[in-house]
């Protein structure tokens, strides 16, 4: 169940690789991502604390494939232990603050970018996330080009930033055709490898389509109009018939 979860949290942040399992990660890693669950379960929080403050920082170091696994599963483990644990709250505002300045002052730092983002996501401030990227934009024009991604993207267009939509995105129902199509539909097809839990991975995976599919329409509907909605309501539909088709 738990690489069940991994794979979710590693979906839902835009993130998710495939080879989602973290058995496939470097074996130092692995015993130290295993025992930091563990330690949390347990209720050991400064010890857990301890260990997701090792991964954030040394991680990637050991492993660069580690980096989504940071994002999507280390950043969110900490933002839960934040919750029940005072010391985990203070280190995790400290660290988000210090990323969220880093980006600012320096958009060719993309870790900063991305640790910003996904810790104000965390904490639902995508708002916040909108209205930074905004000011930064309209002072210097396509200052976010070299660490904008899916994720950024994802943002953009579930806040209906017109501003942000025009200066990386483009045509919306083209940009979730050749970027969120052709991605979920190699989400879907990785949840084959999750045994007793493919269905339920599968369902993930719909949800998460849907989701991704009504921002975007919504967003078309507010700025571009019915027709280029229309096109991003069909392509989601003849996906979902594919889909059904395969499991019949």
């Amino acid at each position: 169940m738990k690489q069940l979860l991994i794979s979710t949290a590693l979906l839902v942040s835009g993130t998710f690789c495939f080879s989602s399992h973290a058995s496939n990660l470097d074996p130092e890693l692995q015993t130290k991502l295993d025992d930091t669950f563990y330690l949390y379960d347990s209720g050991h929080y400064q010890e857990t604390l301890d260990n997701v403050q090792w991964l954030v920082k040394k991680g990637v170091a050991v492993d660069y494939d580690f980096y989504g696994y940071r994002l999507g599963v280390v950043l969110s483990l900490w933002r839960n232990l934040a919750q029940d644990f005072e010391p985990a709250r203070i280190s995790f505002n400290r660290f988000l603050e210090s990323s969220v300045q880093k980006a600012v002052n320096s958009p060719q730092n993309c870790a900063a970018f991305d640790d910003a983002r996904s810790m104000l996501r965390l904490q639902h401030r995508v708002t916040d996330i909108i209205a930074t990227l905004e000011e930064k934009e309209a002072a210097h024009p396509q200052v976010w080009s070299r660490c904008w991604d899916d994720t950024a993207t994802l943002d953009a267009v579930e806040q209906t930033s017109k501003p942000l939509i025009d200066a990386y995105i483009g045509d919306l129902s083209d940009h979730f055709a050749t970027h969120y199509i052709p991605n979920i539909e190699q989400y879907y097809n990785q949840c084959s490898t999750e045994g007793d839990y493919r269905e339920a991975c599968q369902d993930g995976v719909k949800e998460y389509l849907t989701s991704v599919s009504n921002a975007f329409r919504h967003a078309a509907m507010t700025h571009y109009g019915l027709n280029e909605a229309g096109q991003v309501g069909g392509l989601t539909l003849s996906l979902l018939l594919k889909w059904q088709e395969q499991n019949n």
